[in-house]
């Protein structure tokens, strides 16, 4: 390696640490900002996003730290190219630069990318799981006349149905059961996860299903309206969860059931 790039090289490595540790002063002190006055005007994601920001620059100072020697090697470097009078090329450096950036984004897809496709991949997975509960069972017509019943009675046998329809093996996602009545003269939206009993008033005690604005909220109340819609697939980004909704229209009533499942891996490496 040439004298000249040395010396680049070691501008650029001083250069960075100035930069880095001045990123990590600041992240320190808005650190100590909200730790102290017990204040985050962040939204959850962003806090997220500069707490990994901020324990990647410490990485980062790690590195650059380990790195000294470049320091001392600047002035080195300096000295030499003064005395031999070497003209520095700025190209070598920006080469590297290009080279440095080209590796990030290609990194940068290769995550997101992968991410994606991951995240695909197992939603497929999870639907496969889904058909497969419904496929071995014939007791969702049994549900649909226990709803239509109304009876406190009814809904621990669609409990126990549900609870059944998830364990019959193990790895199968969670299952939730969607309902509809009405509130006030308005739709509300009833789950069955566990049989619930109220044994002061002796009847069954319904625990709505809190639906998500412009996620599930227009898909449900669609299908109890009245509308035929189709399966719907989503999985979230942040908690990485995956959801399958299929609706089934009885002779009796209308329900939904929501498959659910966590999965915090990927699908690249091993």
């Amino acid at each position: 390696m040439q004298l000249e790039t040395k010396a680049q090289i070691a501008k650029a490595t001083l250069s960075l640490l100035t930069i880095v540790a001045s990123l990590f002063l600041l992240g320190v002190l808005v650190f100590v900002l909200c730790a102290g006055l017990n204040i985050n005007p962040f939204r959850e994601t962003t806090t997220s996003f500069l707490i990994a920001a901020f324990v990647g620059l410490i990485g980062v100072a790690a590195v650059l730290v380990l790195l000294n020697v470049a320091t001392n090697l600047s002035l080195i470097a300096d000295a030499k190219i003064t005395e031999l009078r070497i003209e520095t090329r700025p190209r070598v450096l920006r080469k590297w630069s290009v080279a440095f950036g080209i590796g990030a984004v290609i990194l940068a897809g290769l995550v997101f990318a992968g991410t994606y496709f991951s995240k695909e991949k197992y939603l497929r997975v999870v639907r496969q799981q889904a058909d497969e509960v419904l496929k071995t069972n014939k007791s969702l017509e049994d549900v649909s006349r226990l709803l239509a019943s109304g009876q406190s009675e009814d809904y621990k046998r669609i409990a126990n149905i549900c609870t059944f329809l998830q364990n019959q093996r193990s790895g199968l996602p969670q299952l939730t059961l969607i309902y509809s009545g009405k509130f006030a003269d308005k739709l509300a939206f009833y789950k069955v996860e566990y049989y619930e009993w109220n044994s002061k008033t002796n009847a069954y005690t319904p625990t709505y299903f809190t639906c998500t604005q412009h996620v599930d909220c227009e898909y449900l109340t669609k299908f109890f309206s009245g509308e035929s819609i189709d399966v719907m697939q989503r999985y979230t980004i942040g908690n990485d969860q995956f959801y399958i909704y299929i609706p089934f229209i009885g002779k009796e009533a209308r329900f939904v059931l929501l498959f659910d499942r966590r999965n915090n891996y990927g699908k690249i490496g091993s």
